[in-house]
């Protein structure tokens, strides 16, 4: 099934690098702006550790919120946190709270002022001016604009409905889908640029099962289970409901009953698909082949239709080679929809189409998205304020351009400069401790020495700014607005296939509260907006900095050297540079760490999967260990030195320990156990500093105490 012919272009960005991030929990459905309700803590005494209970504001850390009365070694989440914690309310349009999500909405803040300064600046004469500042200010104007899209209703969605309900054949089906990478639609099928991981210096194609990648492609719920546990139930029919009220709105026939063979279809798409925990094999979900190959692989789907459709140039498509990440899950997959009536996979991408759309429509579709996908999976009460969506919105269409705003008023050049050093010691702690490393033979510390001497450390923002000239931004038009920009960055990553790797652009905005490792470029990057207490305050404590930011520098960098990481070599190649020896070490030592990890309940009957969060786990142990070794080696003998009452090494991972004091809706917390690569808050903290010795000695744990673990079974890999 792999004749094809080509079709007129239309789009939607997918964004399917091969990457590891450090990723603020949960920020998918834009939470909004709310002071969270914090009572002041008692100051509970302690011989060994009295607090200053007149430190500065700045000093880094914020011992009201501890609860003393908790032992270290019994909880240190709790020990370092608990007070915070047992007063924070969750605002009412957010799934959780904390520093990650405190600094989302201080960045969301600031770029609404620089939004509606540019909206006031515009004028009739500049409606249609050609400007970047004018494109956002018209893409934000106009997505504000609720009165029209309530008028519009459904309207927008015409032309594309009509034409789902004109697919004849499979063939045409595989041409919708397609077409979803240049607009509001749906492929179940995830397609992407990547750099090729074993020649880095050049892009390939990739197609994914969509589930691991969770934009562009996939399925309706956030994992298989949902599909299968009787607990989950209760979900299915709510969302069983929501299928069928996003069918109505768009005029769909017989909602109901499509509703309920839309459930049947996503569910047998389900239970072939590569298990989530299985995705994370870098080895495993690399497998290049031309597209030829892949039709024959795969021949129930019209691969050539699907990527003309995208826009893949015809000229050389059947040799073109394409990462195929999960072959045999595609594979059913495409049988799956081979086998499905096409008026059920019509209803399907009509349901999808709508989904999608839904931000940029009527508050009728708005509000059935919001009641699902945020109240319903997330246990957001109140959908987030308008302004608060078209920030993001605008940040899905222009975030560079946005991006550039935003550091020329929030950054200043001498925070890139501070960070950039601080950076410079982890990677030196980290050397230090490569040469020291007991479980690894020579030859293999020669080479991951190597690489970390060739790790690039990106701060703030990029050095080259995005070119926005070739959007088009429409007064009045939210939905093509979002189509066409939608069009144009998917464009944009299809116009690097066969040209050089761009090794100076970044793939996150200076305005987004994270930090990635890239493997396949050998770097590290630290967005601005991170880069602010309680991670960083150049005024505040040093320890608590090294804690915070320095433990998510550490992070980043032991990304490049965790359990998948460590496949890539100095060059960003995937490759096997390990000896036997080592890999065997490290996966022992690994395992070991997974197992703590698979130990801990954060729910009735849901634990950790130690499995699936695997690479966090080890950039967590791995970072807070650098950055207690740089706060150690830049110290020298007053490492321990005393500040309000406690020693330096304790206030390096109270400073870990406050980064991460997030509360989450049960909802939330679930839907991230059973789907996210990272493990909740409480194990983010306990899990690393139980198996780091210093620990042990500065909090004075003892045997007996929860944590507690004799020196034999703490793990270090990094």
């Amino acid at each position: 099934m792999c004749a094809a012919t080509r079709p007129a272009p239309v789009f939607r960005a997918h964004r399917a690098m091969a990457r590891m991030a450090l990723t603020a929990l949960g920020l998918s459905l834009a939470p909004a702006l709310a002071t969270p309700s914090v009572a002041q803590a008692p100051q509970h005494q302690d011989a060994a550790m009295t607090a200053n209970t007149t430190q500065p504001a700045n000093w880094g850390f914020d011992t009201a919120g501890m609860d003393r009365a908790v032992a270290p070694g019994d909880d240190f989440f709790t020990y370092a946190d608990g007070t915070y914690l047992k007063n924070l309310q969750i605002p009412a349009d957010m799934s959780s709270y904390g520093p990650f999500r405190a600094l989302y909405q201080e960045s969301l803040a600031r770029q609404r002022t620089l939004l509606d300064d540019l909206t006031k600046a515009a004028t009739p004469s500049t409606s249609a001016a050609s400007s970047t500042d004018a494109k956002l200010a018209r893409y934000y104007s106009t997505f504000m604009d609720s009165a029209r899209a309530n008028a519009l209703g459904a309207t927008p969605l015409a032309a594309d409905l009509a034409s789902i309900r004109a697919i004849r054949t499979q063939p045409e089906l595989a041409q919708a889908m397609g077409k979803a990478s240049q607009g509001m639609g749906f492929s179940t099928f995830a397609l992407g640029v990547e750099q090729d991981q074993r020649d880095p210096e050049r892009y390939m194609l990739m197609i994914d099962q969509g589930m691991s990648i969770g934009v562009g492609g996939g399925l309706s719920l956030p994992d298989q289970r949902y599909y299968t546990d009787p607990a989950m139930a209760p979900v299915r029919k709510a969302w069983q409901g929501y299928i069928a009220h996003m069918l109505a709105l768009e005029g769909w026939p017989e909602p109901e009953r499509y509703a309920e063979a839309i459930m049947a279809l996503e569910s047998k798409l389900s239970a072939v698909q590569r298990p989530r925990e299985k995705t994370r094999d870098a080895t495993a979900n690399f497998n290049p082949m031309t597209v030829d190959e892949l039709c024959k692989a795969a021949p129930d789907f019209d691969w050539k239709a699907f990527l003309l459709a995208a826009g893949v140039p015809a000229k050389g498509l059947g040799g073109r080679v394409v990462d195929v990440r999960q072959p045999e899950a595609i594979k059913a997959m495409a049988a799956v929809l081979q086998a499905t009536p096409l008026p059920v996979l019509q209803a399907w991408l009509a349901y999808q189409l709508g989904n999608n759309a839904a931000p940029y429509l009527s508050d009728a579709f708005s509000k059935a998205a919001f009641n699902f996908n945020g109240h319903t999976l997330a246990g957001i009460k109140q959908q987030p304020a308008r302004w608060k969506r078209g920030v993001s919105a605008t940040n899905n269409a222009m975030g560079m351009a946005l991006g550039k705003l935003y550091v020329q008023h929030y950054f200043p050049p001498s925070a890139k400069a501070d960070i950039t050093k601080l950076a410079e010691r982890v990677k030196a702690a980290f050397r230090k401790r490569l040469e020291g490393n007991s479980w690894m033979d020579a030859p293999t510390r020669e080479r991951a020495l190597r690489k970390l001497d060739r790790f690039a450390i990106q701060v703030g923002y990029p050095d080259k700014w995005r070119d926005y000239s070739a959007l088009e931004v429409v007064t009045g038009d939210s939905y093509g607005n979002a189509s066409r920009a939608a069009a144009f960055n998917w464009h944009h990553e299809l116009d690097r296939l066969d040209k050089p790797v761009d090794r100076s652009e970044w793939f996150m905005t200076p305005q987004t509260v994270n930090a990635y490792n890239d493997p396949t470029m050998n770097e590290i990057v630290f967005p601005a907006a991170i880069l602010q207490p309680p991670f960083y305050d150049p005024k505040g404590d040093g320890a608590v900095n090294y804690g915070g930011i320095g433990g998510v520098i550490g992070h980043e960098m032991s990304h490049g050297f965790d359990d998948q990481g460590r496949h890539y070599d100095e060059h960003g190649r995937l490759r096997d540079w390990w000896s036997p020896a080592s890999a065997k070490a490290f996966e022992a030592l690994a395992k070991r760490l997974g197992q703590q990890y698979d130990a801990v309940e954060v729910l009735p009957g849901l634990h950790v999967n130690g499995s699936m969060t695997m690479g966090e786990n080890i950039a967590d142990l791995g970072g807070l260990n650098l950055a207690l070794q740089a706060w150690k080696d830049q110290e020298g003998p007053q490492a321990d030195a005393k500040a309000h009452g406690f020693t330096g090494r304790q206030r390096v991972f109270l400073g870990w320990a406050q980064v991460w004091r997030e509360k989450q809706t049960p909802e939330a917390l679930k839907a991230q156990v059973l789907s996210n690569e990272h493990a909740p808050a409480v194990a983010r903290v306990n899990m690393p500093v139980h198996n780091i010795g210093d620990w042990y000695d500065v909090f004075s744990v003892q045997p007996g105490q929860k944590l507690w673990l004799a020196p034999d079974g703490r793990v270090q890999i990094w």
